[in-house]
């Protein structure tokens, strides 16, 4: 969750009225602290694509962070370049799937037609951790092409502040190799727990090694997370799966990398035209 500071040192504070409607109010903010502020607004993405007689072919849904790191405008641009250029691989998988639609609609019956919902395609982040020196965001992702169920993917990135740079396992750990080694046998151990037992794919113990990529953590208040995406270990109805170890129990993650216990200003706002998570 996104660390925790004094409501004078948020630069808004977003209201839902009665009618729905998001109204950003203004606050007024520590002038002192205002350089260090990091803002991350969420900018929609939702659409619906139609054909030229009307008919949706693609619900496209999800968001993509603008990043603001109040007197680095280096680091800003460095991350916003990456949020982009994400955009745009979006917004090409969007015509592929657009054009996919198409082809399928034309060749149905007119009796399936009318029982078509389209297809679907989503992207959306949310930061999960903001102070010194982390900034970690989750993007989740999910397709339908027909069939029975849309396929879902979950990844992380996490940013240095200072830098704008996507930061690694190695830069974080402090043995690489054995950090790699003590996550992997973590997660063993957290799979293997009763509740578990019957989530998994039998034999999932050789796979374990494949959960964890520079895709796939991300630095939470709680602690390191570990997302396993679906027939990894799991089947789709198990969902994707996530597994926290707590900071105090991860021996080799840089003290740096540990939460501070006060950490600089920062918010995640949209747009009033947005949704406010």
């Amino acid at each position: 969750m996104i660390s925790r500071v004094l409501s004078i040192l948020l630069l808004t504070t977003c209201l839902v009225s009665n009618s729905g409607k998001v109204q950003v109010i203004p606050v007024e903010v520590d002038s002192s602290r205002e350089a260090e502020v990091i803002r991350i607004t969420l900018q929609k993405l939702d659409q619906v694509l139609k054909d030229k007689n009307g008919v949706p072919m693609l619900q496209v849904q999800g968001n993509i962070p603008v990043v603001t790191i109040g007197g680095n405008q280096k680091a800003t641009k460095k991350m916003n370049d990456f949020y982009q250029n994400k955009k745009k691989a979006f917004e090409i998988q969007q015509a592929i799937d657009f054009k996919q639609a198409q082809e399928d609609y034309k060749g149905r019956s007119e009796e399936e037609r009318a029982y078509w919902e389209g297809y679907g395609l989503g992207m959306s982040y949310m930061p999960e951790r903001l102070d010194e020196k982390v900034i970690s965001l989750v993007e989740n992702n999910d397709e339908y092409t027909g069939g029975a169920h849309p396929n879902s993917w979950r990844y992380a990135q996490n940013f240095a502040p200072n830098t704008g740079r996507r930061l690694t396992l190695k830069d974080i750990t402090t043995n690489e190799k054995a950090a790699i080694t003590f996550i992997n046998q973590e997660l063993l151990k957290q799979t293997n727990k009763y509740e578990y037992k019957e989530y998994f794919f039998e034999g999932y113990e050789k796979n374990i090694k494949d959960i964890l990529t520079e895709d796939t953590w991300y630095l939470s208040d709680n602690g390191f997370v570990v997302i396993s995406n679906e027939y990894i270990i799991s089947p789709h109805a198990v969902g994707i799966l996530e597994f926290t170890i707590p900071y105090e129990a991860f021996p080799y993650l840089k003290k740096e990398y540990r939460p501070l216990s006060k950490g600089v200003p920062n918010e995640m706002t949209s747009p009033m035209e947005n949704k406010v998570y």
